[in-house]
């Protein structure tokens, strides 16, 4: 006997994970906004993807409710709820960073030569 509450069920569950996932793709592939500052709302950074230039500051300022960290290459916050993170990019390139406690939750900095 079939479950007829399965196809809703699986319904509810897609779009449950849809709303999950934070990935958008290739970052590098979206547009950087020109700012130091991040804010980390509930499973998201806003922007996440900045563009700056070598030596400056960026700072992520906590605006949700839900604990996050800041973690990319040369750099990691601690797990926090409010307050803010700062570091300072001297060397152009690309740096991803993530939340280790939401996959998906992914940023870039963008960093160019002065």
């Amino acid at each position: 006997m079939r479950n007829k509450f399965l196809p809703t069920i699986a319904l509810a569950m897609a779009l449950v994970l849809a709303a999950c996932d934070n990935t958008g793709g290739d970052l590098s592939a979206e547009q950087a906004v020109a700012t130091t500052e991040v804010s980390v709302v509930d499973n998201d950074f806003e922007p996440n993807v900045v563009e700056v230039s070598a030596g400056d500051t960026v700072t992520w300022t906590w605006s949700g409710s839900s604990p996050h960290d800041v973690d990319g290459e040369g750099f990691q916050s601690e797990v926090q709820s409010t307050g803010t993170f700062q570091h300072t990019f001297d060397t152009a390139g690309e740096y991803e960073y993530v939340c280790n406690i939401h996959g998906g939750m992914t940023g870039l900095v963008v960093v160019t030569d002065q």
